[in-house]
């Protein structure tokens, strides 16, 4: 898949430039650079490490609710509304305009309010659904969550677990199915002095290893830092943008006829506009971005 390559070539790069490369260390290389053995971190050097490297989170961007709001009325339905509302105006037809401008705002403030709704039942689950990790504190093992995890610390995974960090396995064998990161539909193996990445999930067997990478610093935190970049146009999108210009093209069309017909029987082009402006009106999809919006969430 050329998009996938394309992500997995652009992460190379960056994980090369800005962190070190684990997978090529040995490790007792590993133990020595992040200070830590086989026998884990106190829970002191595991406090000091979240103040230095923060929790193992990859924190969304959120943007401002008025903002959001705003982006409703940037849109090709919204355009369509728009440019028929300020043609309205310059004909006087004054209750016409309203009554754009009523169904402008009222499809806003629906897709919004629907996202925002959306939104918060997908914060809700992820909150439900947070991982607990297996790791090596004070000399004993103990179930915490993964977000508390920091560089040096001890974990063990085994089938079922989603690895929550970035891990050079230091014991065992385990079969991973990493293709949410890389595309890959075949699981792959890995053993001693191998990387288990951040968001794979274990397929068979079980492991140890030393926590490497957490939060954005992870394999699956710079993934997503590049899909957030990339702001590619979702499929919705592309469906109604799609469907907008079908009708624009129409309505061109029919406008391009009357016009011609108002020029060829002698009919003063200000009593064809009118029906210009109602074709116009009558062609545009008013509810479609908030009617698929609620079918899709």
């Amino acid at each position: 898949m050329p998009l996938i390559s394309h992500y997995v070539d652009l992460l190379s790069t960056r994980l090369n430039d800005n962190m070190m490369d684990y997978s090529k260390a040995t490790l007792d290389e590993v133990f020595s650079l992040l200070s830590t053995s086989r026998s884990g971190l106190t829970s002191e050097e595991a406090k000091l490490r979240l103040e230095k490297y923060g929790y193992n989170e990859v924190k969304e961007k959120k943007e401002s609710p008025l903002r959001k709001f705003l982006s409703k009325f940037s849109a090709p339905v919204p355009w369509m509304l728009e440019v028929t509302a300020v043609v309205t105006f310059l004909l006087r037809k004054y209750d016409d305009m309203g009554i754009i401008l009523f169904l402008l705002i009222f499809n806003a403030i629906v897709s919004f309010v629907q996202e925002s709704r959306a939104e918060s039942a997908v914060e809700l689950l992820r909150k439900k659904l947070s991982v607990q990790a297996s790791v090596l504190r004070n000399g004993e093992w103990k179930s915490i969550p993964a977000r508390e995890l920091v560089p040096g610390d001890i974990i063990h995974v085994r089938l079922g677990d989603i690895v929550p960090a970035d891990v050079k396995v230091i014991d065992g064998e385990v079969e991973v199915d990493q293709s949410a990161l890389t595309g890959e539909s075949i699981s792959v193996e890995r053993k001693v002095g191998s990387l288990l990445y951040s968001g794979s999930v274990i397929k068979r067997g079980e492991a140890y290893g030393v926590v490497v990478n957490t939060g954005v610093n992870t394999y699956f935190g710079k993934t997503t830092e590049l899909v957030q970049s990339a702001k590619v146009q979702s499929h919705i999108e592309s469906l109604i943008l799609g469907i907008v210009k079908y009708l624009i093209t129409i309505d061109v069309a029919l406008v391009l006829l009357m016009s011609l017909y108002s020029f060829l029987t002698g009919v003063p082009l200000t009593n064809v506009l009118p029906f210009a402006l109602v074709v116009l009106i009558a062609s545009i999809p008013v509810a479609l971005p908030a009617t698929f919006t609620m079918q899709w969430q």
